[in-house]
């Protein structure tokens, strides 16, 4: 055989080898990483280094609307994993959906530098459809973690509550700790970041506002003011009565209690006091009419007794 075929045998060998043993260790490594354990432990290294551009690589990107690097940013600001100096992971269950997709569940609690659990919160890794050198299994983390959950909005009862453009479901609202006066709009999920919130109420005005969904449960009640045209209807209301109130001075009788049931016994003391200037021997009471008067209103106040919406107004 000649020198140069001796050569080439050799190089075609040792690049045999070379290649085999670089596909096995490859191939090891893959089978290493083909655990959902090992997904969820990489993972949660990346949360406690502070390694969020890694940690987002291993995040599930199947969902319908996969999570934007400067939303996942905004959740790892929110939940501040780096500064905890390490977990306990406890697997809780494998399952499989009706779609034949694998996941696995875990329950993580982080701990302080004196093995304290400071948090704990729980993951869940799917299994990827594209397997690893078309072998191994490739796992990865549902972003559901990162969500905001069951965020509190409390706005005035009646009230319709608009997050981006879509109206929030009627079934997330429940009465706030038994004041049916207002609202709570309790929200399954939430992305991490800002987001675009309108309120809407029949008789206050609107609320247009950025929200900011990291910031935790809000009460916008106080933000709520009355409308000029609620404030007209009050204003007809305050007419009424101070008709009502002169007409009961001047002929002796007392106030409607249906108008008066709250304050009867103040609408009785200004009664009595008003009479005697409508006591007179030359003439006769005809009506009460009211030309000139200024109306200052009050905060809405939500009373959680009676569950009403109420405006004190003054009359001078």
């Amino acid at each position: 055989m000649k020198a140069w075929k001796r050569v080439l045998i050799k190089v075609i060998i040792f690049l045999l080898v070379v290649l085999t043993a670089g596909g096995g260790a490859a191939s090891y490594r893959a089978y290493q990483q083909s655990t959902p354990e090992y997904a969820m432990n990489t993972y949660l290294t990346y949360l406690i280094n502070n390694e969020g551009v890694k940690a987002y690589k291993l995040l599930d990107q199947s969902e319908e609307t996969p999570m934007t690097e400067a939303q996942y940013e905004n959740a790892l600001e929110a939940r501040k994993y780096s500064l905890y100096a390490g977990y306990n992971l406890d697997e809780l269950e494998k399952r499989r959906d009706s779609d034949g997709n694998e996941y696995a569940d875990y329950h993580v609690e982080f701990l302080n530098a004196d093995q304290e659990v400071q948090a704990e919160e729980e993951f869940t890794v799917r299994k990827q459809k594209e397997a690893v050198l078309g072998i191994f299994d490739d796992w990865k983390v549902l972003s559901g973690h990162c969500m905001i959950r069951n965020l509190k909005i409390t706005v005035a009862a009646g009230s319709g509550l608009y997050l981006d453009g879509e109206e929030a479901d009627s079934s997330w609202i429940t009465a706030a700790e038994g004041n049916t006066s207002v609202n709570c709009y309790q929200i399954p999920s939430l992305l991490p970041g800002k987001i675009s919130l309108v309120i809407r109420h029949p008789a206050l005005e609107s609320v247009n506002t950025t929200f900011d969904t990291t910031q935790g449960d809000t009460d916008y009640t106080k933000e709520m003011k009355l409308k000029t045209s609620a404030m007209d209807q009050q204003k007809e209301l305050g007419v009424k009565a101070l008709k009502q109130l002169y007409s009961a001075a001047a002929t002796g009788k007392t106030s409607d209690q249906e108008l008066f049931g709250d304050c009867r016994k103040k609408a009785e003391k200004f009664v009595t006091s008003q009479s005697s200037a409508f006591k007179s021997e030359t003439g006769t009471f005809k009506n009460a009419a009211i030309s000139d008067f200024a109306a200052q209103y009050e905060e809405p106040v939500f009373d959680e007794k009676d569950g009403f919406l109420k405006v004190t107004m003054t009359l001078s």
